[in-house]
């Protein structure tokens, strides 16, 4: 049997982010490494919980970072990210998407 559908998701997402994945009963965020307090949530329908959002937050208040939410379905390969409009703001005009 193969690794669950959580792990590989949380494994592939915080690749994504230049870290790897930390499993339950480790302390801090689910992405080791990355540039951000990352929380991979899986709920089906990929909804949001505002649960989930409260505790991203937290982490990155915790970890000092800027906090990034990834909220994906079973086989989800497009993934939902839910970020701080402030943050992201600064991000696009960093790279010149915006002036």
């Amino acid at each position: 049997m193969g690794e669950p559908a959580w792990k590989s998701a949380q494994r592939r997402i915080a690749r994504a982010w230049g870290g790897e994945a930390t499993w339950r009963g480790e302390s801090g965020s689910d992405g080791r490494g990355c540039p951000v307090a990352l929380e991979v949530k899986r709920t089906k329908g990929g909804a949001i919980r505002t649960a989930h959002v409260l505790q991203a937050k937290a982490q990155g208040r915790a970890e000092g970072l800027p906090w990034v939410l990834v909220v994906c379905d079973h086989n989800d390969r497009a993934p939902l990210a839910v970020v701080d409009h402030t943050w992201l703001l600064g991000l696009a005009r960093t790279a010149g998407v915006i002036a």
